[in-house]
C-alpha cells in the first residue's frame, strides 16, 4: 500500500479546500486545462496549487511528462481522503445550518424536459428545498460542451458514442413519424424536417436513407423541438423522433412504407468531475427513477 511520505501534522492541518478541490478535478477530469475550465481558473493557477499540494504532502501525487494524466500510487491514495475531506467539509457546515445557497446547473432537451422534468423537479424540491435547480434545455451536443467548460453540473443527453463516460439511464425507440395527413411519394425525394445538423437523429436518418439509395431533401430546419412540430403538422413533411413523444395525430411510418428502421436513442446522464453537494446526488438517482416510471407506463 501506498504511503504519504513524510508529511507532518502542519502540513496536513494547511490542506485548505482549494488545494484538494483542484486535485480531485484535475484527478476526475484527466487533465489541468479540463479541471481549469470546470473551477474557472487558469491552467497555471491549477498546476501551481497541484505543485502546493505535493509540497505540502513531500511526495508527486501525479505522473507529469506522459501524454495521458496518471496518478501516482501515493495520488490514488490521497485522492479517496481528498474526496472525504471535501465531503466532510460540506456536512460540517450543513449541519451548524449556515451553508450557502445552492445552485444545480441542469441541462437536457428541450423535448424530454416537456415529459420528465415537472415530475423531476416536484420530487427533488421536496427533499431538497435548499437547493435551486436551474434548468438548460439545448441539443444534447450543445449541452455536453457547456458540461465540459464547467457551465453545467448535470446533463441529461443522447448518447452520441458508445464511449462518451456517461450512465446509461433508458432507451428509446426513434421513429420515421409524420402527420396524420402527410403522404409520401415513393417517386419524389422524401420531403424531411429535422434539426441541425449536429443532431445525431438527423445524422442517424440521413445514413440509414443513404444505406438504400433513398433520395431526400432537406425542406425545413429547427433547432426547437416546438418549431419541428409547427412544421411537421402542416401535414407537408417527414421527420425523425421519440415514438413515446409524438403529438397527438402524428403517425409512425416505417417499412410499409419503404423506410429503412432506425437505432434506439440511449439516453445517458453525465456529471461534472468537480466535487458536488450530496443533494446532487440524490438528483442523478431521481432522474433514473423517473425515466424507469416513464418506461413503465410506455
Amino acid at each position: 500500500m501506498a504511503v504519504i511520505g513524510n508529511a507532518d501534522s502542519t502540513a496536513l492541518a494547511a490542506l485548505d479546500s482549494d488545494l484538494l478541490l483542484a486535485f480531485v478535478t484535475v484527478a476526475d477530469s484527466g487533465g489541468f486545462t479540463a479541471a481549469a475550465r470546470y473551477l474557472h481558473k487558469t491552467q497555471s493557477t491549477i498546476s501551481l496549487r497541484i505543485s502546493t499540494l505535493e509540497s505540502r504532502l513531500d511526495t508527486l501525487l501525479i505522473e507529469r511528462g506522459s501524454r495521458r494524466l496518471t496518478l501516482t500510487g501515493d495520488g490514488e491514495t490521497f485522492l479517496v481522503y481528498a474526496r472525504r475531506l471535501l465531503q466532510l467539509q460540506r456536512e460540517a457546515i450543513a449541519a451548524l445550518g449556515r451553508s450557502q445557497p445552492v445552485t444545480l446547473r441542469f441541462g437536457l432537451p428541450e423535448d424530454y424536459a416537456d415529459t420528465w422534468l415537472p415530475a423531476l423537479l416536484e420530487r427533488f424540491g421536496a427533499r431538497h428545498p435548499e437547493v435551486h435547480v436551474h434548468i438548460h434545455c439545448r441539443m444534447s451536443t450543445e449541452l455536453l460542451e457547456q458540461l465540459e467548460k464547467g457551465s453545467l453540473d448535470i446533463v441529461l443527453a443522447v448518447q452520441h458514442e458508445p464511449s462518451s463516460g456517461g450512465r446509461p439511464v433508458t432507451t428509446e425507440e426513434v421513429v420515421w413519424a409524420a402527420h396524420r395527413r402527410f403522404e409520401l411519394d415513393a417517386e419524389r425525394p422524401i420531403p424531411l424536417a429535422l434539426f441541425p445538423e449536429q443532431c445525431v437523429y438527423r445524422r442517424r436518418a440521413l445514413a440509414a436513407l443513404a444505406s438504400i439509395g433513398r433520395d431526400w431533401q432537406l425542406v425545413s430546419t429547427s433547432q426547437s423541438p416546438s418549431g419541428l412540430k409547427v412544421i411537421v403538422g402542416q401535414g407537408q413533411t417527414l421527420t425523425v423522433g421519440e415514438r413515446r413523444l409524438l403529438p397527438e395525430g402524428w403517425k409512425v411510418m416505417g417499412a410499409a412504407e419503404g423506410l429503412p428502421p432506425l437505432p434506439p436513442a440511449v439516453l445517458e446522464v453525465h456529471r461534472s468531475p468537480s466535487p458536488m453537494h450530496p443533494a446532487f446526488d440524490d438528483f442523478v438517482a431521481l432522474i433514473a427513477e423517473v425515466l424507469e416510471e416513464g418506461d413503465q407506463q410506455a
